[in-house]
């Protein structure tokens, strides 16, 4: 699709998700076959049919299912390894949960737009976790919620904000060629990772398939932290 606007490069395509990149004058966009079937079609009727200045569609194809599946598994095994080397880092000693310098870190899912922390233990942490139940109408609630998070899970460093639009990869070959947002990123109990990353509106199933697959899973605390983000 010609464009008039400069073109920036950006060799990072994200997987699975539909986005568009520009590369001198060309748009190339990425997304499902029923929705690039869909837009295509729709595009060439209103070139045909009327004076809107819709885009000029150059090409379009269909990945093959295989090939794609393919990609996927490439993309689950390299995002595993990535996180396994995370895992490998060594923890800070004294302990602590926060940022990698050792302050104060910053998560919207603990204090929206503030930096909060560190954390002496876990159990702090979830003290803080919780805190927000205590001040609705059932505060009796957030002892119900809080003997429900173990405080033995070790520390591991952790991303603290993996989705799709964070995770680049190579759409042919399912390659991760980047990761970003690393503003979350700092020492925090091991299963963060795991629910952080289906956090809010990042349960798509073809995300949802890759974390559980590239990350051990902690359904329990996803739950429990599924209901305190209502609070």
């Amino acid at each position: 699709m010609p464009s008039s606007s400069p073109a920036v490069h950006n060799p990072a395509l994200q997987f699975l998700e539909r986005k568009a990149q520009q590369h001198n004058g060309i748009f190339k966009k990425y997304g499902t076959s029923h929705d690039i079937q869909r837009e295509v079609s729709a595009i060439l009727f209103m070139r045909h049919n009327t004076s809107i200045p819709v885009p000029r569609v150059i090409d379009s194809c269909i990945q093959e299912r295989d090939s794609c599946e393919a990609a996927q598994e490439t993309t689950r095994r390299q995002l595993s390894d990535y996180l396994c080397e995370l895992r490998a880092l060594r923890p800070p000693h004294p302990p602590y949960f926060g940022s990698c310098t050792g302050g104060p870190a910053y998560d919207h899912r603990l204090n929206s737009g503030f930096s909060c922390g560190p954390f002496a233990s876990v159990a702090e942490f979830h003290d803080v976790l919780v805190a927000p139940v205590t001040r609705c109408p059932r505060p009796e609630l957030a002892a119900h919620y809080r003997k429900q998070l173990s405080d033995e899970h070790k520390i591991v460093f952790t991303h603290a904000d993996l989705c799709g639009d964070h995770v680049f990869v190579d759409p042919g070959t399912g390659k991760v060629t980047g990761i970003v947002d690393w503003e979350m990123a700092g020492w925090w109990p091991a299963y963060w990772e795991y629910t952080k990353s289906l956090f809010g509106g990042r349960c798509m199933p073809w995300w949802k398939e890759i974390v559980n697959t590239a990350m051990d899973p902690y359904p329990s605390e996803r739950e429990v932290d599924r209901i305190l983000q209502q609070f």
